[in-house]
C-alpha cells in the first residue's frame, strides 16, 4: 500500500496512489488516488464527508470478487471496511455482520449455530455489505430472503433501514452511490445442523465442479436473462475458451472470464463485448453485465460495452 498520511478527522489509515489490482480477484486495473480503511460508523462518515469536501468520488471495495477496475485506475477515494465493521456475531436467530464481513464466513457461523436460510451465500466470495448492494443470490436464494436490517452511512450520518426500504430485486438495490452499507443483520431459522452441513457441502461441490478454480477471475460476467442461462447462451455462440489479449472465457464455464499474467482490463472489456455481440447475432437476448466496473471518474458503474439492438 502507498505511504500512510496523517489527516485530521479521517480514519487512521489513509494512503495515496494505491494499486487496486491486489484488491480484486481478477488482479487487473490501475491505481486509486487515495485509499482509506474505516473501522467504525464514525470513520466511514468522516471519510465520506472528507471526499465530498474534496470533490472526490468514492468507491467501496470489499473482497473485489465482482469488480473490474479500469486500467487508468480511479481518481477518487477507495474505502475499505475493517475492525468492528468486519466482525460477525450470532444473536439468537439473527447473524449481525459488519459491512466488510465475509459472506461465506457468515454462512459458516450461522451453520455452526444451527441456523439455516443463508446457505446460498456459501459460494459467493464477497462481503455482507456488497451482497446487500447487489442483492446477491445463488441456488434459488438471495439477500432479500434473509435481510432483517442494514445500516447505511453517508457524509451526513447513518440510518438503519429494512428490506422494504431498499427496493431489492434481481441483482439490484436502491443503495445510493454516496452511501455505504456498514452493517447487516440476517434473520434466519433454527434448523438441523447435519442437514445444513449437507446442503453446504452440496453447494460447494457444485461450485468446484462447474466453475473455474485456482485462476484469476471474478464472479459471473453476465446476469441470467429470464428463464435462460448466460453461460449456455455464450457456449452456444462459440464463446467457451474464446480469447482476446490475455483474457478468455473459461473453458469450464462460459460465463466466467479468466485473466492471464499479461491481462489488462481493456482485454476483459473487449472480450465481454464480443461475447454479447455473438449471443445477440445468434438470435439471443442482449446480455447485461453482472460484474461492476470502477470508472476513473464516475466510480462504480456498469462496464462500458457497446450498445446492441
Amino acid at each position: 500500500m502507498g505511504t500512510l498520511l496523517a489527516a485530521p478527522d479521517l480514519p487512521r489509515d489513509l494512503a495515496r496512489d494505491v494499486s487496486l489490482a491486489p484488491f480484486t480477484t481478477i488482479r487487473v486495473g490501475g491505481t486509486a488516488d487515495a485509499l482509506c480503511v474505516a473501522r467504525s460508523f464514525r470513520e466511514v462518515t468522516a471519510a465520506l464527508a472528507w471526499a465530498r469536501d474534496e470533490g472526490m468520488p468514492v468507491a467501496v471495495v470489499g473482497k473485489g470478487s465482482n469488480l473490474l477496475v479500469d486500467d487508468d485506475g480511479f481518481r477518487g477515494l477507495v474505502l475499505r471496511l475493517a475492525g468492528r465493521l468486519s466482525v460477525i456475531v450470532v444473536r439468537g436467530a439473527e447473524v449481525w455482520c459488519g459491512g466488510g464481513a465475509s459472506l461465506p464466513r457468515a454462512v459458516q457461523r450461522a451453520a455452526a449455530a444451527g441456523l439455516e436460510g443463508l446457505e446460498w451465500g456459501a459460494s459467493i466470495p464477497g462481503t455482507a455489505g456488497g451482497a446487500v448492494v447487489m442483492n446477491a443470490g445463488a441456488h434459488a436464494g438471495e439477500m432479500k430472503d434473509n435481510l432483517a436490517w442494514a445500516v447505511l452511512c453517508s457524509a451526513d450520518g447513518r440510518r438503519r433501514v429494512g428490506p422494504d426500504d431498499l427496493d431489492l430485486s434481481y441483482r439490484h438495490s436502491s443503495v445510493r452511490a454516496d452511501e455505504v452499507v456498514a452493517a447487516v443483520a440476517f434473520r434466519l431459522t433454527p434448523g438441523d445442523p447435519q442437514a445444513i452441513a449437507e446442503r453446504l457441502a452440496g453447494f460447494r461441490g457444485h461450485r468446484r465442479a462447474t466453475q473455474p478454480q485456482g485462476v484469476r477471475s471474478f464472479g459471473s460476467v453476465f446476469t441470467n436473462p429470464p428463464g435462460e442461462s448466460s453461460g449456455r447462451l455464450l457456449e452456444a455462440a462459440g464463446c467457451k475458451g474464446l480469447r482476446i489479449g490475455d483474457a478468455r472465457f473459461s473453458p469450464k464455464h462460459a460465463n466466467f472470464i479468466e485473466a492471464g499474467p499479461a491481462c489488462r482490463t481493456a482485454d476483459v472489456i473487449a472480450l465481454m463485448a464480443e461475447g454479447r455481440r455473438r449471443v445477440r447475432e445468434a438470435g439471443g437476448p442482449v446480455l447485461e453485465a453482472e460484474v461492476r466496473y470502477l470508472h476513473p471518474e464516475w466510480g462504480i458503474t456498469r462496464p462500458p460495452l457497446p450498445e446492441l439492438r
